[in-house]
């Protein structure tokens, strides 16, 4: 008689952030235009993946976004919604992997906004600087509305030691989880881009 083993979840805590500039369309002047107003958006995510080796298998990677949404003079740590975050994406005609990060999110207004944003990192051998830099658009409405912003978040090292810590597994011990996470990103990180 076989047994059907419980998949195994994982899950942990990232903080992305950065400045960003109403108006602007291209991410990185908008960081620049961002940098000289002080304005800083701040995304506090939870990234959960229900069936860790279900992602492994799946071309996209998926993984659920939820957390917090914080800009000044629009949204003070409104809740994130139908948040997706895509793992190692192929972007053929840039030569590079994509972390494609996604999430709608209320204003306290309560008017519609949407994040699109994109890790850029060129396998192998990413530099520490594309895996940590996430270059954003905020659209107005939903993820088919106007571009209402635009800059470029981080994650930065100093949050490394809590980013780690916030690490757990479902239905394996934590080390059996961080072991497969970590070999399968590091897997991803050694391939170049199939043409």
């Amino acid at each position: 008689m076989s047994t059907v083993s419980a998949p195994i979840g994982f899950e942990f805590r990232e903080r992305m952030a950065g400045p960003l500039s109403v108006g602007a369309t291209d991410p990185r002047l908008g960081g620049q235009q961002g940098r000289s107003a002080g304005t800083t958006f701040v995304a506090d995510l939870r990234v959960s993946i229900p069936d860790l080796a279900a992602c492994v298998r799946d071309p996209q990677h998926a993984a659920r976004l939820s957390g917090t949404a914080t800009f000044p003079g629009l949204a003070t740590a409104q809740p994130i919604h139908d948040g997706q975050l895509l793992l190692y994406i192929a972007d053929v005609a840039a030569g590079a992997k994509l972390m494609h990060y996604r999430f709608g999110f209320r204003s306290d207004a309560g008017a519609e906004f949407f994040l699109d944003g994109n890790k850029v990192l060129h396998t192998p051998g990413a530099s520490p600087r594309e895996q940590v830099t996430l270059y954003t658009q905020i659209h107005e409405g939903g993820p088919d509305g106007p571009v209402w912003g635009a800059g470029v978040l981080v994650f930065r090292l100093r949050d490394l030691p809590t980013f780690l810590w916030s690490m757990r597994a479902s239905g394996a011990s934590r080390f059996h989880g961080l072991r497969t996470f970590l070999g399968f990103a590091m897997r991803e990180l050694a391939k170049p881009v199939a043409v």
